[in-house]
Parts: structure tokens; sequence; C-alpha cells
């Protein structure tokens, strides 16, 4: 049925559908109301007869009310989307305004008729499919479910006798008579009295050999006929009982030699004997593959995945375990998808009719009659089908059996999403268990090793890897998975000794890549400019030269090859992972094309990371130590949002430590430091110091190297932060004079006055609260002559909390107050949190502990609304001691419990450290 269709339905329980959708029809009566014009398609019915129907001799009152209310519900239940409706009115009347192709009646109809023409034409195959197409829209009694006359029902059901002792009949012309006969018993059974059944089951006994059951049959219908009827056969049936009683002409099998006796074929190729893993997979799939004598379709499963995944050696597998449960052959056939030259579906089904014992002169040369007789030779019979590697959907079409008897198994590099009968089944790389299990089948290994773990990881879970990996061991007497592992962590070189004899895993990859247009070929290898394996689609669209929204499609066609997978979407953007081998092939590829159009490529993808990023720290509370923007170009993205930051940088996070190492190996030294310290806002509002210090020194290497001064500075001040939180503060203190020393040099008093901010920290926390002093004193005035207010507000409260520790508590709480006046300008939530900490540190010196409390309360209840749990940790601390001055002993323990588990989670000894000292006092108390 087309998009955009009514279809209704009345061979079987009565229904409705719009685009395949069923359409709900109502109460009982409203069905009743539908079947009835249904019934009467296209003429109308009055709503007098329809009370008749409805309500008999005794109709209520209120009928035509009532049937008035129950065409307007069929109305409202069979409207289309566009308005418009079937059921018309014509004075007192209603017509189901519905063609012949919109009902299954019709349908059956038109294709009984094209198929008693194709008969009478002596094109036996053909209408042998048409009347089985006409019988398959039958799902069940007519109207099943509503009361309709004995008449509707006996007018209907003999069509349907009929259409089957049509089909019967030319199939008895194809020869098929030996399958038809516990057919045509079961009919006979069902309909005694219908002479052409009779006479259909007499020939087809009498040319399978069985003359005297056909006479036998024929001796008991009459007997039946005379006793319950008191009538004799007609003259025709008993000149077709005396035709088989002399053997006459029609009557012997000998006469239709189209099919000698089928065979039983075993194609299956050898088992792996070494198979192992995919255990839950597998059982699943075999539960999947037990006959069953209620389906009525094949199962077909689609096992699809990337090259050297596995796919041939699971259905082998599956294949060779259910071989038993389909006796009546077990066919194969090896579809070279993956080749320039796919077979053809004509050629496939002559290979399957040849082995099923069909004479090569007899194979129709037309698919679809090669295809009729392929299922007509396999229905009713148990037949297992694997299909190997698939080219696509118009391939595999004329392949497929329709008995539920059958079952299919497919391998495709393809997704088949197309394909109306079968069930994806995605197969994806072995799990480093059942990896480290198939590597062992070859070779000792102990998965603790480094090496077992390297060579593993190098070969990503991929079957065909590892096999290759066990073979070049077994191959090099002497040869160590040590040595294994340093052959394949030179990426450069792992597809090259990922070879042994015509196992090669750059060959399974390059024969998906050579089937691509070019253009697709070009976005593919420009993958590997990418700077990690998983990617969101506008980074391969500017990677392509694109825009970035282009590349969906392209990009979906490369998953549809299994060549990418989908991965979750990252704010509402398509992501997609490659594997590392396809990824390793993309960037041997790319390498082909001119440097300077990689570099450009390069160079736009990770100014498009760095334009998404600051986005995104522009909405996590504001730092002192993110500095202006520097000199890299950025790409922007048009309107691609970010308006979930934390969730946006979590989900981007390896993407952008790669970045960074991608652009510093590139020698884009201002990108790298750039955006490592933007990616800082999150790596120090999550409390990831290590990664905020794998990629700062990182892109200070880069930056050095590039003389990107102002990087190096703001990249050495954030290094310096991430020592003070590790509690390290003779590292911190280096860090930060460095960039002081740079900030300077270069004329950069924003960057000078950062790193004093660091560096003030640093005084106050070896116990030199002066100095400390002393130095926010120094800061605040750069941020002062500058106009930084966000400096200026820190500094303020900097220079609090060390007058706090000399014991000037008057002088902190106007440095405090003049902060919080700063923080209100700016609107900042974050620092007035900041603030409100301190003034509660403050309270508490001054012995009032409950004018603490408030305000760390409202310190606290704002830092969990930025989901600042760092900060929010340092304020339970607070918190707690705070408690402990009040007494409060059960709530202290309890919430310097949790403040200590994400203390030691993060780092941050010395904070630990508090928490467990207050905890202990607590104890011995």
């Amino acid at each position: 049925m087309g998009t955009g269709e009514r279809f209704y339905r009345l061979l079987g329980e009565p229904a409705a559908e719009w685009e395949g959708v069923d359409l709900p029809l109502g109460p009982p009566q409203a069905r009743r109301v539908f079947a009835l014009l249904l019934v009467e398609a296209g003429q109308l019915v009055s709503c007098d007869r329809i009370i008749d129907e409805l309500w008999g001799d005794v109709p209520p009152a209120s009928a035509k009310v009532q049937v008035q209310g129950l065409i307007s519900g069929l109305r409202r239940a069979l409207r289309s989307p566009h308005g418009d409706q079937p059921i018309l009115t014509r004075g007192t009347a209603y017509l189901l305004n519905a063609r012949p192709p919109e009902t299954d009646a019709g349908r059956f109809a038109c294709l009984a008729a094209q198929g008693r023409e194709l008969l009478a034409r002596e094109c036996h195959r053909e209408a042998a499919q048409r009347f089985q197409d006409a019988l398959e829209l039958w799902r069940g009694p007519v109207l099943a479910g509503v009361p309709v006359t004995a008449e509707v029902i006996a007018r209907w059901e003999d069509q349907r006798l009929s259409v089957l002792e049509d089909r019967a009949e030319a199939e008895l012309r194809l020869g098929e008579h030996d399958r038809l006969v516990p057919e045509l018993r079961d009919m006979l059974t069902a309909a005694p009295f219908r002479e052409r059944t009779c006479g259909q089951l007499m020939t087809a006994l009498a040319r399978a050999g069985r003359t005297a059951e056909a006479l036998d049959v024929y001796g008991k219908w009459r007997r039946r006929l005379v006793d319950e009827l008191g009538v004799e056969p007609s003259p025709a049936i008993r000149a077709l009982q005396g035709e088989i009683l002399r053997d006459g002409p029609g009557m012997t099998a000998r006469e239709y030699p189209a099919y000698r006796e089928s065979s039983v074929p075993s194609q299956l190729p050898p088992g792996i004997p070494d198979f192992v893993g995919r255990d839950a997979l597998v059982a699943e799939l075999l539960a999947e593959l037990e006959p069953d004598e209620d389906r009525e379709t094949p199962p077909v499963l689609m096992l699809t995945g990337a090259g050297g995944i596995g796919k041939s050696s699971l259905a082998v597998r599956l294949a060779h375990q259910v071989a038993d449960a389909y006796p009546d052959g077990r066919l194969f056939a090896a579809l070279r998808g993956t080749t320039n030259e796919p077979r053809s579906p004509e050629a496939v089904l002559a290979g399957f009719l040849r082995a099923l014992g069909v004479p090569s002169d007899a194979i129709p040369a037309d698919v679809d009659e090669s295809a009729g007789l392929f299922r007509s030779l396999v229905h009713g019979r148990r037949v297992l089908l694997v299909l190997d590697d698939a080219a696509g959907e118009a391939q595999l079409r004329p392949l497929l059996p329709a008995g539920g008897g059958c079952a299919v198994l497919v391998t495709s590099r393809f997704a088949l999403d197309g394909l109306e009968l079968g069930r994806p089944v995605p197969v994806d790389v072995l799990p480093p268990g059942d990896a480290a299990a198939l590597l062992s089948r070859f070779t000792e290994i102990d998965e603790e090793s480094l090496a077992a773990q390297q060579v593993l990881e190098y070969c990503g879970g991929l079957p065909l890897a590892l096999r290759i990996v066990a073979s070049r061991i077994g191959d090099r007497s002497g040869w160590k998975l040590a040595d294994v592992a340093d052959e394949l962590s030179v990426e450069r070189r792992r597809l090259d000794w990922l070879r042994a004899g015509d196992l090669a895993v750059r060959s399974s990859l390059s024969l998906g890549y050579r089937q691509l247009a070019p253009d697709r070929q070009r976005l593919f290898r420009r993958l590997g400019l990418l700077p990690a394996a998983d990617f969101p689609a506008w980074a391969a669209a500017l990677a392509d030269g694109g825009e970035p929204d282009s590349a969906v499609g392209a990009l979906e066609d490369l998953r549809h090859r299994h060549m990418i997978q989908p991965v979750s979407r990252g704010a509402g953007v398509p992501r997609y992972r490659v594997h590392d081998f396809l990824r390793a092939f993309a960037v041997e590829e790319v390498a082909a094309e001119p440097e300077h159009e990689r570099a450009d490529a390069v160079e736009r993808v990770l100014g498009g990371w760095l334009w998404l990023a600051e986005k995104a720290a522009d909405r996590l509370p504001s730092s002192v130590l993110r500095p202006e923007p520097g000199d890299a170009v950025r790409t922007p993205l048009g309107e691609t949002p970010v308006t979930e930051p934390l969730s946006w940088f979590q989900t981007e996070l390896p993407a952008l430590e790669a970045a960074v190492f991608h652009a510093a190996d590139a020698g884009l030294g201002e990108l790298a430091w750039e955006i490592a310290v933007v990616a800082a806002s999150y790596f120090d509002h999550s409390g990831l110091y290590a990664e905020w210090s794998r990629c700062h020194r990182r892109a200070l290497e880069a930056a050095t190297t590039s003389g990107c001064a102002r990087g190096e500075a703001a990249l050495l001040r954030g290094i310096g932060q991430i020592h003070l939180y590790w509690d390290d503060y003779q590292e911190a203190a280096k860090a930060l004079d460095e960039s002081y020393r740079i900030s300077d040099r270069i004329g950069d008093p924003a960057g000078k006055a950062r790193a004093l901010t660091g560096l003030c920290v640093v005084a106050r926390s070896i116990g030199r609260p002066e100095e400390s002093r002393a130095t926010a004193k120094h800061a605040l005035a750069i941020f002062t002559e500058i106009g930084d207010v966000l400096g200026m507000a820190h500094l303020h409260t900097s220079h609090a909390v060390a007058s706090t520790e000399l014991g000037l508590l008057d002088e902190a709480e106007a440095e405090l107050d003049a902060a919080w006046r700063l923080c209100v300008e700016l609107d900042d939530r974050h620092r007035m949190a900041l603030v409100l900490r301190r003034q509660g540190q403050l309270h508490l010196r001054r012995q009032d502990p409950r004018g603490a409390m408030s305000c760390l309360r409202r310190a606290l209840e704002l830092l969990e609304s930025l989901s600042d749990e760092l900060c929010a940790a340092q304020v339970r601390l607070d918190i707690g001691r705070t408690y402990t001055t009040l007494g409060e002993r059960q709530a202290a323990t309890k919430v310097l419990t949790g403040a200590s588990s994400q203390f030691t989670g993060a780092g941050n000894r010395s904070s630990a450290a508090a928490c467990d000292r207050l905890l202990g006092a607590l104890s011995a108390s």
C-alpha cells in the first residue's frame, strides 16, 4: 500500500488503515455499521437497512439518531490528515467511497481474475503466484467478530475455495502433484462436497503413482454424496475415474518431466572450529531459528557490520547448529556484495534451483519466474538459506522464501534498512573478554600482562586482526606478544603488519572504500584528519570543506555501509564513531591529498571546537583564570546552540583533549593553547585535574615551540592552579612565578594580575598571610587600573581572607562588602556564593556560629544550583566546623563525611585532612 492511502479489510476481522496504521473504529455497533458499508462499498446503504441490521424488528425510538451518531464517529475515525471524508450521505442513505484497489476484497477479486487469465494462456507459474497473492490477503474468516448473515459468509468462502482450487489447478499443471496431496486432502475435509477439489485430489494421487488411493478417494466421496445428499457424481468426475482406471493421458507422473525427484542440498561451508564468544547473541539467534509450525513467514536474520567483524563466521556457526532442524536442505550463496560485480539474483536462483533438482533447461530466464519457482519448490518444506555478503535489498528480495518453514541468515556490510522481511542484527567488535579468549585459542597469553592488554587494545576487538596476530605468532618461531605489541604500537605500520597469507585487514577495509562514490571516498578519508574517532557530524562536514550541516546524508550513507557507527546524540547533534582500523586506513588515504588542503581542513575543524567550547564556557561560572581570546581562527557554526554546557563538555571532553594534542602535533600552537585554556573552565568546575594537567602540559610544549608567549603564561597559570589543588605549593609557585615573568615581559598587565592571584593563595597556604595580603593588594591595583571587575571582586575576597587570618576582622568585612557589591554588579551567582562562604568564615571567627550558618547555607544553595560540587564541598567543610561549634555532633559528622569523600576523590589532600581532623575530634569527644 502506498503512502497517503486508506485501506479497508473484510477478509478477516474488519479493519481500516491509514498508511499501514489501524484506525480505531469504535464500539461493536460502529464496527457492524462499518462492516455493512464495506460489504456494499461504492453502493448506497439506507438508514432503514442499517437499523434492521443493528436491532431487527424492535429498534429503539432513537434508532435514527443513534445511526447518525455511529456514522459521525466512523467519519472521525476514517478522516485523513488532509480532511477528506470517505463516508458520503445521499438523502437518508450512506455510501463508503472506496475503490476496489483500496479494499482487500477488491484486490482479491482483481488478482483472482488475473490468475484465471494467465491460467487460460497456460502461464501456469505466473497464475499460481497470482492466486497465492490473492489468498494471502485473507487473515481469517470473513468479517470475523461481526455478526453477518450466513449468506454473506458462504458467498465469500465459496470465492476463497474457488481460488484455492484455481491455484491447485495451476500447480498440478506444473507437476507439483506430490506436494499438493496433503493440501488437497485438507481442502476436501473442510468442504467435503466440492467436486472439483475431489477431482484434483484424485488427479494428484494418480500422477504420484498412487492409483489405488485415488480410486479410494472417489469411492468414499461418492458414498457420502449418495448417503447425505441423495445424488450421484457428475459425468465429469465419473469420466476422471475412468481415466485413472485406464491409466489414461495426463494420469502419470512421467508426463510432467519439469521436476525430477527433489534432492536435499547441503551446501554450508565448513564451520570455524575455534569460534569463541558472542554466547548471548548466539543463544538469542538460535532461539529465533527454531522451527515453528505457527509461523507464517520465515525468520530472516540480517547480520550486518563492518568488514572483518566476524559476520560470516557467526552465520556459518549458527547454520551448522540448526542444520538438523532443516532436513529439506541447507543452501549457501556467496553474493559478492563487496566486489565490483555482485552476483545477480538470477544466477543465485539458478544455482538454488539446480541444487533442488530442477534441470538447467527448465530454469526460467526471468528473475520473477525463477523466484516464483524457487518459492514453490521450498513451500511447505524446511530449508535453511545462508546468503553471505549481500550487496543490498534489491539483490536479496528475489532470494527470500515465503513459507514459515524456512529460515534465512544474511550477512552484509550494508544496513539493509529497506528490506521489508527481516530483522537487523548488528554485529559489533568482540568485547575484551571474548577477544582475549579468541587470542588464547592460538597462543598462551596472560590477560593481566601489559603486552596482552596492548595487543588486545590495538586489535580493537576485530576478529580478523586477532586471527592474523595469532597466525603470525605461529609462523614466526620465537615471536612473543611483547614483540607483536611493539610492532602494532606504531599506527602508521599497523595495517602493514596485520597481514598473513590471504588475510589482511587493509584488504578487507579497502573493499568497502573502493565501492564508495568519489565524494563519499573524500568524506571518509577526511575523517582521518579529525582529532578523535568519536566525532559530531559538523566536524566531518568542516573537514570535507562543507557547511556544518551539509554532511549528514553522506555520513548516513557511510553508516549504512558500516564504515562508521552512530553513537548518542550530543546536544541534539548526530554523532558517529569510526573504528580504529578504519580510522588508520582513512589516515593513510588522506595522506595522499595536498598538504595545504589537509592543513586548512584541520584548522577549520579545530576552530569549530574552539568556537563551541567558548560558547559553552561562557555559560559556566566565570573564572579569573580565563584569559582574553587569542589570535586563533574560530570557525563559527551558525545557529549551533550550547544550552547545557556541562552536558556539552562531558560529551565533547575526549574530542577536546584530542583536539589539543592534534593541534600541538600539527604545529598549531595558538589553537592548542586556546582550546586548552577554554576547556579548563570545565576541568576546574568538575575537578578533572589529571585531564587538565595533561592538556595544559601538551599545549605548553606547543605554545613554547610556536612562540606563543601569552599562551605560555596562561597555561602556566592553569598548571599553577592545578598544583594548588594538589597542595603542591612549591610547584605552584614555580609555575606562577614563570607566568608572571612572561606576562611582564610581553606587557600583559591582566596576565600579571592573574599570576599574582595564584601567588596570593600560595602565600596564604604556606602560612604567610602578610605576604598574601600584600600580593592581593598588588593584584587588586592592577585589576582596578585595567577595569577588570571580576578580577577586582576576586582580589577583594582574597584580601579579606588574608586580613581575617591576621585578625583584621573589620578590614576583612569591608573587603567582603566591596566584593559583594561587585558581584551584584556582575550578576555573578557563583562569585556571590564564594563571598558568602568567606562571610560565614568571618562570622565564625567572631564567635557568631548562627550568623555563619546563615551565610554558609545561602552559599551552599547557590553552588548546588550551579552544580559546582567541589566548591560546595568546601562550604560543607565550613558548615561541619560550624555544627561542631554549635555542639551538633551528628549533623557535623554527616556533612563532614560527605565532604571528605569528595575531597579524596578530587585529590585535594589538605581539605580531606581538615575534614578527617574534625571527624577525629568528634569521635574522641
